[in-house]
């Protein structure tokens, strides 16, 4: 399996301010999670203009290592990211791709606590269609 990184500030979102999420207990635990330093941080504290720290850090993480992939779900860092060319992704989309991969069986209940549970907000017309292109 190959890893995923994640820099010093989502960790701290993850592990600290997460905590009590049952998903943050399961990451814990993970093998494939990677904390990775940032080499420059001042290209990170260049980006928390607009961006959260967390995102700050995982654009110019990703500036640094030309990862293949990066999850992002906030629309300004998404905007940021397609600035700088960087491939990403968001939660829903893993989800899609998990159950493509038979990973899953179904994305509406981790759709519906994602939304109920952590506040996942999600356009009611996108959740429609997710459902309905997934044959859900």
């Amino acid at each position: 399996m190959e890893k995923i990184c994640i820099p010093p500030a989502v960790k701290n979102e993850l592990f600290i301010k997460g905590w009590h999420y049952p998903s943050a207990v399961q990451l814990r635990k993970a093998r494939f999670l990677e904390i990775a330093e940032l080499k420059n941080r001042m290209l990170a504290d260049a980006f928390t203009k607009e961006l959260d720290e967390g995102e700050s850090q995982v654009i110019a993480l990703a500036l640094e290592t030309n990862p293949g992939l990066i999850l992002l779900d906030e629309i300004t860092v998404r905007m940021t990211a397609e600035s700088y060319q960087i491939p990403f992704t968001g939660s829903i989309g893993c989800l899609v791709e998990a159950k493509r991969n038979r990973i899953i069986s179904e994305i509406r209940p981790l759709l519906d606590e994602m939304r109920i549970k952590a506040g996942f907000w999600i356009n009611p017309k996108l959740y429609q269609k997710i459902l309905h292109d997934n044959n859900e």
